[in-house]
């Protein structure tokens, strides 16, 4: 199998400020299709997710599991689901207000994101980051949503695991990727 990268929440809150530092009114929404779309981007370039996050598939799409529980810290929820670091790692950096826009309370490290990583952001920011709500939501209900999103509502959790296989297959050069990944 692949090697993949471990999450790092440094990182991910790091992604978070540069994709919401570039967009005109960033929502917790809009951050997390962002994150995806640029992980299918490098997954389809690189093999990896860059973000190293854990997908699930929930009502309105995709969702890096991690980053949305620091964007949730962000928020100030306390549940008791959410690490601890998580809270700590966003006071003072981060805040999501009422209305769930995205608040950069400092700049991005750059240090922190590989070039890689930000060209694929770049590419997501330029090529979705215009689009509204429905748009978004309605182009991140790919197959690998669909099925984990199918299995979830029949198990009724509400929120269903997709594997990075399935984000893979959804790929236009997917067996490349696929093969790759089973290598």
């Amino acid at each position: 199998m692949a090697k993949e990268i471990a999450f790092s929440p440094q990182k991910a809150v790091e992604s978070i400020l540069y994709i919401a530092s570039r967009l005109a009114r960033p929502t917790i929404h809009e951050v997390l299709k962002i994150r995806y779309f640029a992980d299918k981007l490098h997954l389809a370039e690189y093999g990896f997710l860059a973000s190293g996050d854990e997908y699930v598939a929930m009502q309105y799409g995709p969702v890096a599991s991690n980053t949305y529980n620091l964007l949730k810290a962000a928020r100030g929820d306390q549940s008791g689901w959410l690490h601890p670091s998580f809270l700590a790692i966003t006071q003072d950096v981060v805040q999501v207000t009422q209305d769930h826009c995205v608040k950069c309370l400092r700049a991005p490290d750059m240090s922190q994101l590989s070039a890689a990583d930000i060209g694929c952001l770049d590419e997501a920011i330029a090529r979705y980051g215009h689009m509204d709500f429905g748009e978004r939501t309605q182009l991140s209900h790919d197959s690998a949503w669909k099925k984990a999103w199918k299995a979830a509502s029949e198990d009724d959790v509400g929120q269903g695991p997709m594997s990075v296989n399935e984000i893979a297959e959804t790929l236009e050069n997917a067996a490349e990727i696929l093969d790759h990944l089973h290598t």
